[in-house]
């Protein structure tokens, strides 16, 4: 049976605490995938109904620590905000983000750190076009669920 359990914490750095360890069965090198745990509803675009929920897998990571009740794992999935190797990835969005934001809503905007233009304070940012902070829904977050992904 495949081990399961949740995001427990989030470490930064592209890691996470898994709420499950030694005792339920974890070990060095096993891969998780990470999903919201309600899933996300699928309506038929024909009727209108609903046609029922899909997991919609955020991330992959791998455990690199074992404790008794507990694990941590590198988020390991290039299609991930944190990228192949944890934050790398972060660069390249935030550049195609302000080439798209840019052609949106004029080159002055800058996209720099989602709230913080630490080189011009009065230069208008996304949170603040927005009104308030801005939130990633696809990162991964504590209370998603995870999944031993098993080996073939």
């Amino acid at each position: 049976m495949a081990v399961e359990g949740k995001v427990a914490k989030i470490l930064g750095k592209g890691e996470i605490v898994i709420n499950r360890g030694r005792q339920h069965g974890v070990r060095g090198g096993m891969l998780f995938e990470i999903f919201a745990p309600e899933g996300e509803e699928v309506w038929d675009p024909d009727t209108g109904e609903t046609l029922g929920t899909v997991e919609d897998v955020k991330a992959k990571a791998e455990v690199t620590e074992v404790k008794e009740k507990l694990a941590v794992a590198r988020l390991a999935d290039a299609g991930s905000p944190f990228g192949a190797s944890g934050i790398g990835g972060l660069g390249e969005m935030q550049e195609n983000l302000q080439r798209i934001f840019g052609q949106m809503f004029g080159e002055g905007v800058q996209v720099q750190g989602f709230g913080t233009n630490p080189k011009d304070q009065d230069a208008e940012d996304l949170e603040n076009m927005f009104g308030g902070p801005l939130q990633d829904l696809s990162k991964v977050q504590v209370g998603d669920a995870v999944r031993e992904i098993k080996r073939r």
